[in-house]
C-alpha cells in the first residue's frame, strides 16, 4: 500500500516514483506526520520544503524529496480546515509558516511574504 495516498495525487505519484531505497524512511516519516504536534509540524515542513528545494539543482531521483513537502502541504491543508477554515480561506496555514521560515533561514527578506490573516472568519 502507497502510505502517501492519504496525502493527495502529488505525493501519491511522488512516493511512487521515488527510489526504493528511500521508500522506508519516506514511509515512515509520512506516517508520523499526522500526528506531530503544530510546532513538531511546522519544523518538520520546514526541513521538508528546504530539502526539495535544495535538491531541484541536482540530477537525479529526488522524489522522496518531494513527497515530503508534497504531503506536508497537504497535512497543513487539511490540519487549517480541521481548524475551521474554510477552504477558501487564504489565511496562513502551517506550511506558509514553514515556508517562511525556511525563506528566513536562508537570508531572505520576511517582507516578501507579509503575514496573511484569515479570510474566512474562523477563530485563529
Amino acid at each position: 500500500m502507497n502510505p502517501a495516498t492519504r496525502f493527495g495525487p502529488v505525493a501519491e505519484r511522488e512516493f511512487v516514483s521515488a527510489a526504493d531505497h528511500a521508500k522506508p524512511e519516506l514511509t515512515a516519516w509520512l506516517e508520523k506526520l499526522p500526528g506531530l504536534s503544530d510546532d513538531e509540524f511546522t519544523a518538520e515542513a520546514a526541513s521538508a520544503i528546504h530539502g526539495s528545494a535544495l535538491v531541484q539543482r541536482f540530477k537525479g531521483n529526488w522524489e522522496a524529496d518531494h513527497c515530503k513537502a508534497s504531503a506536508a502541504f497537504n497535512e497543513a491543508s487539511r490540519r487549517h480546515l480541521a481548524a475551521g477554515h474554510t477552504e477558501d480561506c487564504t489565511g496562513d496555514t502551517l506550511y506558509s509558516m514553514a515556508f517562511l521560515r525556511t525563506w528566513r533561514s536562508q537570508g531572505h527578506s520576511p517582507d516578501a511574504y507579509p503575514p496573511r490573516p484569515c479570510d474566512c472568519g474562523a477563530k485563529a
